[in-house]
């Protein structure tokens, strides 16, 4: 089992006291480098992308269609496949080309790193697996303060 323990204190003498109690217990101190090795960093428990740090403001659908195609990497999605997914579409009438205009939206929100939703041209869309992108689940988060009064 994995967790995590964020310290919020200006008070650094109390972090490394509790750092300190911490390792003591056999507890190891691991750097947070969560987005720093991938350009897209997808976090689906608390709805949040993130471009190199930087927060991505994308609409539900959108972040569906982006966290749909992170985690099922390396397999063409065809349109329909996608509306069925993500939109919970499953008749003939809807236009496959709301797909389009949404990777099209999530592209331009991801600026330069736009690459890492590949189009199969006549298919549909594929997110081939690669360091640049990661699909991040929270293990149990534990928050310490340090909460003062006044």
């Amino acid at each position: 089992m994995r967790f995590s323990i964020t310290i919020d204190t200006e008070n650094e003498e109390t972090a490394l006291r509790l750092l300190s109690a911490l390792k003591d217990v056999g507890l190891e101190q691991t750097l947070e480098t969560a987005a720093e090795d991938v350009d897209v960093l997808v976090l689906p428990d608390t709805r949040q992308v993130l471009l190199r740090d930087e927060l991505v403001e994308l609409t539900r659908l959108e972040f569906e269609l982006l966290l749909h195609l992170c985690e099922h990497r390396d397999r063409v999605h065809r349109r329909r496949e996608l509306l069925s997914a993500v939109w919970g579409v499953d008749d003939d009438y809807s236009g496959a080309r709301t797909v389009d205009v949404h990777v099209r939206r999530v592209r331009q929100k991801l600026g330069d790193a736009a690459d890492v939703i590949q189009t199969v041209r006549g298919v549909g869309y594929l997110v081939v697996s690669s360091g640049r992108v990661r699909v991040e689940r929270s293990s149990n988060v534990v928050r310490l303060a340090d909460r003062r009064a006044g």
